[in-house]
């Protein structure tokens, strides 16, 4: 196996993969920052394909919430890797930057939240408790690396196709 040593970037991709990649995957490891100190944590996740947003609950008392209330610039970093050497070119990953909020009390929360609930139902107890909070954070830019260094933008105007679905 040959592993590429430059980077190249390689097209775009649109809200069809982002769908997809909802679907065969649970976790995503989100990056938050506060006073120039970077922080990481995983989460499970749900992707809203029709406000084009992640999903994530957490706890009001935890660094990532508090980081996000401090700062909103977030990133999720999402991938198919399996941990074997067929990860370096078939493995991708998904680099999701956007705005963090916190979602108050609305009908776009509870759609949102049974989004979130539909793909996590074993997280409804969790999403019940009123420590919890449902985090959504806008898509700013989207990043897929496959193959190594192939890199691909998200290419917001994209329509979504039947069988993405």
């Amino acid at each position: 196996m040959k592993i590429p040593y430059k980077s190249r970037l390689a097209g775009t991709f649109g809200i069809d993969e982002l769908i997809k990649l909802n679907a065969k995957t649970l976790h995503a490891v989100l990056a938050t920052a506060y006073d120039n100190i970077p922080y990481t944590s995983l989460v499970a996740y749900a992707f809203d394909h029709q406000g084009k947003v992640f999903l994530f609950l957490t706890p009001r008392k935890t660094t990532k919430y508090i980081n996000i209330l401090k700062n909103p610039n977030a990133s999720l970093l999402i991938d198919t890797r399996e941990n074997t050497d067929r990860d370096y070119l078939s493995g991708e990953a998904f680099t999701v930057i956007g705005k963090a909020v916190a979602l108050s009390a609305s009908k776009r929360r509870e759609r949102l939240l049974r989004t979130f609930l539909n793909k996590h139902p074993k997280l409804a107890d969790f999403s019940k408790e009123r420590s919890t909070a449902i985090i959504a954070v806008d898509i700013q830019r989207c990043f897929k690396v496959t193959k190594f260094q192939e890199v691909f933008h998200y290419k917001t105007s994209t329509r979504i196709s039947r069988e993405a679905q």
